[in-house]
């Protein structure tokens, strides 16, 4: 994580991003902060991982805010739907943006984008993606060594399908080994499709989340972690001992799953949002629920999240380029 937060640092400075910071405000008891329900936005319809993870959360809602939180599905566009909701709610204080990178790389994909991802305020990280690539049993390439062997040795392209945000972790190790023109990136929009489509034999590799791994380990085997973070204890049992980005010696692609709040609310209502929702996340009940789904919490405040999230903003516009 340390190695994580100095990355993003530098990013913040060379990529010329800017996370905007508002200027500093009165100081605020917390006691007093929020004095209304906290309404949770979800840019995605429900059902999904974002949204299990603000139904944990909200469940506890009341423990940890005057009013509770209340969970909004806004769904549709990738997430550019639910992103714009918020914005359009101003910077009441109250209204916070449960996400993952999905809206972010919607909106770099767009000429005319909805939105900049850059400008908002970020209160905290509540997870991160771990891009874990999978590959069918009994194949050549059914191991990282024998990935990069049959890629360096084979005349025949493998497919790797994903959605953008998954698959962007493998496309951007193999790019760093020279390796990305002997793939194909396949997107998916969806992760149900993806599965469908690896197990059919559609597609040779699939890029998924941890939870989404651990379900397909009775045909399939995980080979790459594009992350630097290891997997939860319970989810490392059913994966077994898989290569990553830090083992590698490569530079990690780290997804972040993260809560925004509108780019004007003042500095002292994030830093108590983030408080709050930092004492909500590392709740005994939200973490066995969490854990429950083979999940685990990587809280950042709001000052190391901003950093990380600029550093993941310049990452996707680095790669994204690769599936054209």
């Amino acid at each position: 994580m340390k190695r994580m937060l100095k990355l993003g640092a530098i990013a913040v400075l060379a990529g010329g991003i800017t996370v905007l910071a508002a200027p500093v405000a009165p100081a605020l008891a917390a006691d007093d902060y929020p004095s209304k329900v906290v309404r949770c936005v979800v840019p995605f319809g429900a059902g999904g991982g974002t949204d299990r993870w603000a139904r944990i959360m909200s469940s506890v809602g009341f423990d940890f805010f005057k009013s509770g939180m209340r969970v909004q599905n806004r769904g549709g566009a990738d997430g550019t739907v639910g992103w714009k909701y918020m914005l359009d709610k101003g910077a009441d204080g109250h209204t916070i943006l449960l996400a993952s990178p999905t809206p972010i790389i919607a909106a770099l994909l767009e000429k005319k984008p909805p939105f900049d991802p850059a400008k908002v305020k970020i209160a905290a990280y509540y997870s991160v993606m771990k891009p874990t690539l999978m590959a069918p049993k009994g194949k050549p390439y059914s191991s990282w060594e024998g990935l990069v062997k049959y890629l360096k040795g084979s005349g025949r392209k493998l497919t790797i399908g994903g959605t953008i945000a998954q698959t962007l972790g493998p496309a951007s190790i193999l790019n760093q080994l020279g390796l990305i023109d002997r793939v194909i990136l396949v997107p998916y929009s969806g992760t149900g499709k993806t599965v469908s489509d690896f197990l059919d034999g559609h597609i040779d590799l699939a890029s998924v989340t941890t939870s989404t791994a651990t379900t397909l380990t009775n045909k399939a085997v995980a080979i790459l972690n594009s992350t630097d973070i290891d997997y939860p204890k319970k989810a490392a049992r059913v994966l077994g001992k898989v290569p990553n980005a830090r083992t590698l010696g490569l530079k990690p692609f780290t997804p972040p799953r993260f809560i925004a709040m509108h780019p004007d609310t003042p500095d002292a209502e994030v830093a108590i949002m983030s408080k709050k929702l930092g004492e909500m996340l590392s709740s005994k009940p939200v973490k066995d629920l969490i854990g429950k789904l083979n999940e685990d919490i990587f809280f950042l405040d709001r000052d190391k999240a901003a950093k990380a999230y600029a550093e993941a903003v310049n990452d996707s516009k680095k790669y994204l380029p690769l599936f054209k």
